[in-house]
């Protein structure tokens, strides 16, 4: 039975190995990190394009800042099974910058058609003023029609001819104004070690609370690396409950055991680590067990004076049960940590960092 017992867990271990190491397959890899991308709100709508050849992958696409590309890249990083991340992704143009670009690109041709039109009309003008002088002098003078029409045209005063300059251009429309560059993007690593400061939002209570379960703080401080703010204080930070126990009705205490979980800092959330934060209860093994004996001592003098031998063995269990009830009827002391309490933690593993520095 034994032999058929160790068979069974050796074939349970053989396929565990085989099934992990064929879960790493580049199909598997390319799913996983495409799935990531598309659960984060910050890259779902991005149009990156993801191939993995020998656990090496490589993003090609379009985004539109350096947040979403060190996100995609960082995504793919992480993801199970990748040996290295070549980045090829490119930035979108953004829309006014095309827009001026084609303004720009429009204005000069504009403007020759506009002197050429204005020429023609200045030169229709300046026909019609030489022509009307010499239809009217045909009727009107009596010397004939190349007399009158060269006296008429000596009283007339010279009319001026159309120069070759081109017409003074139309002054350009203004260029669109450029657009604002974009803040610059700055990583930074947290180092382990690194002190974290809170003050608890939520409140954890050892009777209602579990492992497992997720509280809300801030920092009461930032978070300062070589002397420099890098997180302010009031940033989102939450803590999980990794022990959770509660002291029974005779015996036992009740204990608390924090850890840092995850920040939230300018949209983006980073996991944790860190030591732990222990509260431990008073114990009530000592006072339960002075409390049960008292009562039985007592409960056997009361017997023996009523009933003798037997009375004396009966009033001690009656004595006892009674010390008992008396301990059941008073809680047992319960850890609680109220909201606004000020913890200390102490990071076990660095963290990087991506943000946007203010200017």
């Amino acid at each position: 039975m034994r032999n058929l017992l160790l068979g069974v867990v050796a074939v349970g271990l053989m396929g565990s190995i085989l099934g992990c190491s064929k879960a790493h397959t580049d199909d598997s890899i390319s799913n996983e990190i495409k799935a990531n991308m598309f659960s984060d709100p910050q890259t779902k709508s991005a149009n990156v394009s993801v191939d993995v050849k020998n656990g090496t992958v490589t993003l090609t696409g379009e985004v539109p800042d350096e947040n979403t590309r060190y996100e995609a890249f960082k995504i793919a990083k992480q993801t199970a099974g990748v040996v290295n991340v070549d980045d090829q992704m490119s930035l979108v143009q953004s829309p006014a910058a095309a827009s001026a670009q084609r303004a720009a690109n429009r204005e000069p041709a504009a403007n020759p058609k506009r002197a050429s039109k204005r020429e023609r009309e200045h030169d229709q003008q300046q026909e019609a003023l030489v022509r009307r002088p010499l239809a009217g002098s045909v009727d009107n003078s009596p010397y004939g029609a190349t007399s009158g029409g060269q006296d008429f045209a000596q009283q007339q005063p010279a009319a001026p001819q159309p120069t070759s300059a081109a017409a003074p251009a139309a002054p350009s429309a203004p260029a669109a104004p450029e657009p604002p560059a974009a803040p610059a993007v700055r990583h930074v690593d947290i180092p382990g070690g690194t002190p974290v400061h809170l003050q608890m939002i939520d409140s954890v209570d050892s009777a209602k609370n579990h492992a497992g379960d997720i509280f809300h703080a801030s920092l009461a401080l930032p978070i300062t690396v070589n002397g420099e703010p890098i997180v302010p204080s009031g940033t989102d930070i939450y803590v999980k409950l990794v022990t959770s126990s509660s002291a029974g009705h005779l015996a036992g205490r009740s204990e608390l055991t924090l850890q840092l979980a995850r920040l939230d800092f300018q949209g983006a959330s980073y996991n944790l680590s860190s030591d732990d934060y222990h509260d431990v209860g008073k114990s009530r093994g000592a006072r339960t067990a002075e409390t049960v004996g008292a009562g039985a001592a007592i409960g056997a003098v009361i017997g023996g004076i009523l009933g003798h031998g037997k009375g004396a063995a009966i009033g001690a269990a009656s004595g006892g049960a009674g010390g008992v009830a008396v301990e059941e009827a008073t809680k047992s002391p319960q850890v609680r940590i109220a909201s606004e309490t000020k913890l200390d933690f102490t990071l076990q593993q660095p963290v990087t960092l991506s943000y946007t520095q203010a200017p």
